[in-house]
């Protein structure tokens, strides 16, 4: 019996998309079973169609003539209900990337790359604009370098553009037979997002549609020509990159803010890719491009990324530490020593505010010193929690003064911060309970996904128990869907302090992005209205 196509049923659907289902016999489903009705309800983006929705939704019941199961129906996009107990099967979860997701996230654990490939791959489908792909060094060095993996990595996925890295872990949505094991259980759909610190792992997170370039900056063969091209365009409204760590990142960022000025940038900094002998003290390149007909790109001492033009970029930089006494301004530097804080000698200052505060954050002081950067002709009371850029204390002089870096200057705000575990989970529930707040008073499109670049020093080593960045979104985003999310541990981390979220007053143009450490950085990925 062919399929019938009828009109929707199951959950609501959303206003902007359109509705078909789909019903088949489920005695088509097992010889057995009495005729009953299995039902699948979905919906699609109107730009794709109802039909594109009919022939997903057709293979689904094809699939479940066969035989084959999913282990629960999907959330979000796509909503499924079954009568009979039939469950819905895989091919239901690929109609939905197929069909419906604009951003799809997986993450596998399997030993040999080859079966990483296959899972993220039957995980995702195909039919993915640009993405950006985090394989471990264990995995890089089983296939001879990023070139041959992320090829096929691109290959299997159908993805056009594939910007990707060497890291020591990553983050995602679990896919394959260790999956459960690290998502406690829970199946589906509705598994979290997991964070691997070391081990082999593969994870991408693919966007369906963007407007992606693919670009190179660095010391040579260096996209330069494109780039000042597309600056002239002005219809770059984001981002994201990633910098192997042998690069003058910095010095790359500046020059990406000059010529994308309102554009959000986000991303991390690799691995380096050690290889060779037992000693391994030959390095290869730890990031590359991958573009569909084209040789795959290695790069050296720069940055890759993807410009793109037809989705938005919201950063949420949780840096891990809190401000502790009063917010100040630098007030004599010599070189990178701040040797003056308020109109005191800074050893006079830091014993001020030492004695000014509770007995707990002094030990924390003692421990966990930080100094926080406001901007130059900035005031420094109107730098706001989680605001400050955090620069770590390198070193006392003999007259106690602090050495923090060249990047200081007289009337700079300056704030002392300590970071730890305690500090560091109230930084991050801050910074998201701003963001929701910011999303309260915006015009800002549901998220479909979020790219997370966290550094190599949280995860478990700082919160004591994993998943804690990687999971952390979701309350504040407010849909499964939008709760995605994809990224790696990184050497550094790049954003812009604070939030960046486009056409707000306190967006990306307020602060050019820099390179952090100890911090989470989560890029939302928001597509346009």
């Amino acid at each position: 019996m062919d399929p019938a196509i009828h009109g929707p049923i199951g959950q609501p659907c959303h206003p902007q998309r359109s509705s078909i289902g789909v019903s088949i016999p489920s005695s088509l489903t097992s010889a057995a079973a009495q005729p009953r009705w299995c039902t699948i309800a979905g919906s699609c983006n109107r730009a794709a169609g109802a039909a594109a929705w009919a022939v997903a939704a057709t293979a689904c019941a094809t699939q479940l003539a066969l035989g084959r199961r999913w282990p629960r129906a999907a959330k979000g996009s796509i909503a499924a209900r079954y009568r009979g107990k039939r469950a819905i099967t895989r091919l239901a979860a690929q109609a939905e990337a197929e069909v419906v997701a604009g951003f799809v996230s997986a993450c596998s654990m399997a030993d040999t790359f080859e079966q990483a490939v296959e899972e993220v791959g039957e995980a995702t489908a195909s039919g993915f604009e640009a993405g950006m792909a985090f394989i471990s060094e264990s995995h890089l060095i089983q296939t001879q370098g990023l070139k041959k993996a992320l090829e096929k990595l691109r290959q299997r996925l159908g993805a056009q553009y594939l910007v990707g890295c060497a890291c020591p872990g990553a983050i995602g949505q679990a896919v394959g037979p260790s999956a459960v094991d690290y998502s406690g259980g829970m199946a589906g759909e509705d598994w979290p997002p997991i964070e691997v610190e070391r081990g082999p792992v593969v994870s991408v997170g693919l966007l369906r549609t963007a407007g992606a370039t693919p670009f190179f900056l660095g010391s040579d063969n260096s996209d330069t020509d494109l780039l000042n091209k597309r600056a002239g365009d002005k219809d770059v409204t984001s981002i994201l990159l990633i910098s192997d760590p042998f690069a003058p990142a910095e010095q790359a960022l500046k020059t990406l803010d000059e010529l994308f000025p309102q554009a959000v940038k986000a991303g991390g900094i690799s691995s380096a890719l050690q290889v060779g002998s037992a000693d391994r003290l030959a390095y290869e390149s730890s990031i590359a491009i991958a573009s569909e007909g084209c040789p795959v790109r290695l790069c050296n001492r720069g940055l890759v990324g993807l410009l793109l033009t037809k989705v938005d970029v919201h950063t949420i930089v949780c840096q891990g530490c809190l401000g502790v006494g009063p917010a100040v301004k630098i007030s004599n530097v010599q070189g990178p020593v701040c040797t003056g804080i308020g109109g005191h000698p800074a050893p006079e200052a830091i014993r001020l505010i030492f004695s000014a505060v509770d007995p707990q954050t002094r030990e924390k002081m003692k421990a966990f010193l930080t100094v926080g950067l406001g901007s130059v002709g900035q005031s420094e009371t109107q730098v706001g929690d989680g605001d400050w850029l955090i620069r770590g204390i390198s070193g006392v002089t003999p007259e106690g003064g602090l050495i923090i870096g060249d990047s200081i200057e007289e009337d700079q705000p300056m704030r002392f911060h300590v970071r730890d575990r305690e500090s560091a989970e109230a930084d991050l529930a801050l910074m998201l309970k701003r963001y929701r707040l910011e999303r309260m008073f915006s015009d800002a499109g549901d998220a479909v996904g979020c790219l997370l670049f966290t550094c190599n020093g949280r995860g478990e080593n700082l919160y004591g128990r994993r998943h804690v960045d990687a999971r952390a979104l979701a309350d504040a985003i407010g849909s499964a869907a939008g709760a995605r999310v994809a990224g790696f541990f990184c050497n550094g981390e790049v954003g812009s302090p604070g939030l960046a979220v486009p056409n707000t007053p306190d967006g990306p143009a307020s602060r050019g992005a820099v390179v952090h450490g100890f911090t989470a950085v989560f890029a939302v990925i928001v597509p346009h209205s």
